[in-house]
């Protein structure tokens, strides 16, 4: 009876943390997830290979028929889910521990280091994004490693400078000004108390970086700078507007899927984060 009190608790706070939104948009990702990590075996090619006749016809096996060459549109979608989730989520890696470090270094260093820190941001934020990665991607590659080193170093930018107003707002904390004074080395202070109020404010970072990965991605591959040994969504919807498949029938069977796919993966991160910052961020939990 004890244990199914202490789960029944444990779900009532993760119910209370994310609300009704937050849960439909968990729930949306985890099957991403699930299809992202066990693709492979939910389908019996890799949807790099011609399976069938050119513009093949859904039927049993073939779920969404063929392209253009008679490749599998849906061992494709399935295996694009892959690479567009795990490089979404690196990327929001990337950006959420540099921007933590630039963030905090900025906060709490000498007045010349912040301000230097905070004034490569601001050229960062000026920086034109899209044709930046478009030049980019075309000289230095396609490969997914670089994709996300080039995502992750034009997205940093505007999360520092949250991280850094977040650290300030601790650091100026009665206790913590009380702490500095008696000698506390800064590192203690900083993860051991000015980490909780900085904290809550890493998962909307994280979360709204992952959207701008996954987007952006998709458009860089629609444009033609994605990898072409590896399906992802963006490249799924590059090879149906080259065919054009968008003045065909084949519309609601190849670029469709992946449109919505991108859309609905937006969305779930967008419920999450949302959800997540109403209730940790102490400003938007006042006004309501």
């Amino acid at each position: 009876m004890a244990e199914t009190a202490a789960v029944g608790t444990g779900r009532r706070s993760l119910r209370d943390l994310l609300g009704l939104p937050g849960m439909i948009g968990t729930a949306i990702l985890a099957v991403l997830l699930a299809v992202a990590i066990l693709g492979p075996m939910l389908v019996s090619n890799n949807g790099l290979s011609p399976v069938a006749e050119p513009w093949a016809r859904p039927r049993n096996g073939l779920w969404l028929g063929g392209d253009d060459v008679g490749k599998d549109l849906f061992a494709q979608l399935i295996v694009g889910t892959r690479a567009s989730l795990l490089l979404g989520l690196a990327v929001a890696a990337v950006v959420t521990a540099i921007a933590a470090l630039v963030g905090g270094a900025a906060a709490v260093s000498s007045r010349w280091l912040s301000a230097g820190l905070m004034r490569f941001a601001d050229v960062v934020l000026t920086l034109p994004m899209l044709p930046l990665l478009i030049v980019a991607a075309a000289f230095l590659g396609r490969g997914v490693d670089i994709r996300i080193a080039l995502l992750s170093a034009l997205a940093w930018a505007g999360p520092a400078r949250v991280i850094r107003a977040g650290v300030l707002g601790a650091w100026s904390s009665a206790h913590l000004e009380v702490a500095r004074a008696m000698g506390a080395p800064v590192r203690h202070l900083l993860l051991r108390h000015a980490s909780y109020a900085v904290g809550p404010l890493l998962i909307p970072i994280f979360v709204r970086a992952a959207m701008y990965a996954i987007v952006t991605d998709a458009s860089l591959s629609f444009l033609g700078l994605g990898d072409p040994t590896v399906p992802s969504w963006g490249t799924i919807l590059f090879w149906a507007n080259t065919n054009s498949a968008f003045l065909t029938d084949a519309w609601a069977r190849w670029p469709l899927p992946a449109g919505l796919a991108i859309t609905v993966t937006v969305i779930a991160l967008g419920l999450i984060g949302v959800a997540v910052e109403e209730r940790l961020n102490p400003v938007l939990r006042k006004a309501d």
